[in-house]
């Protein structure tokens, strides 16, 4: 009897270990580049409701190479899920602290209460130096109330911390057109256009550039790189 009980011990010990080694693996193996890939595909192929899902496993796995993979798609619906799972996961990239704070910046904006907006910022940027959406939506009310030169260096910053981030691109290159800086305006669109190829504004800004330089070719670039 003592040598039945000590296999079948012995036994549910092995089974425990063999389902932790299995629990490990899974979970760590969805966090592989192929599991993330596999997922960018789904999402792309995938029924609607199947996207949506897709969408939200690829935020809980920080997969932000396959969101923008899929915001390149040719299905406009396919974009647009893409695109709002891929905003919340950079507005959450601090924290729920910080995220809870970026809301409430970004309806004070909304309503056009620009001071508060700002003051909102300011400190989180403060607090959060390496959140790089609060970088960018700073840029936004300085590009709103026309600093652009502000907005300009406050987009730099979201790009220098995340150098994919499509809304720093478009701002900034937006800010240099207004100054008449079109070539590195040019410079700036068109990596934004790599990002968001389907970009209709971004597309429609881009060529106004252009035919501004093909007028007036002497303006010089001053575009740093940030890729």
């Amino acid at each position: 009897m003592k040598r039945l009980f000590s296999g079948i011990v012995r036994g549910g010990y092995i089974v425990a270990v063999a389902c932790a080694g299995i629990f490990l693996g899974f979970h760590f193996g969805q966090r592989t580049p192929w599991f993330k890939n596999f997922l960018g595909h789904r999402l792309i192929v995938g029924s609607e409701p199947q996207q949506v899902r897709i969408a939200s496993k690829l935020v809980e796995l920080r997969a932000e190479k396959q969101l923008l993979e899929a915001m390149q798609a040719d299905r406009p619906p396919t974009r647009a899920v893409a695109k709002r799972a891929l905003e919340y996961m950079w507005f959450n990239a601090a924290g729920p602290d910080a995220y809870r704070r970026i809301e409430f910046a970004y309806r004070e904006a909304e309503k056009s209460h620009y001071d508060e907006a700002l003051r909102l910022l300011d400190c989180l940027v403060k607090d959060f130096p390496q959140f790089a959406e609060a970088w960018n939506q700073r840029a936004s009310i300085y590009w709103q109330l026309g600093n652009y030169e502000r907005s300009m260096a406050d987009s730099r910053r979201a790009l220098a911390l995340n150098p994919r981030h499509y809304g720093a691109w478009q701002g900034l290159g937006v800010c240099q057109m207004k100054l008449g800086r079109y070539e590195d305006a040019i410079y700036s669109l068109q990596k934004a256009m790599e990002l968001l190829p389907h970009d209709t504004a971004t597309r429609e800004a881009l060529k106004e550039c252009q035919e501004a330089v093909r007028k007036d070719p002497r303006k010089p670039s001053t575009q740093p790189a940030y890729a």
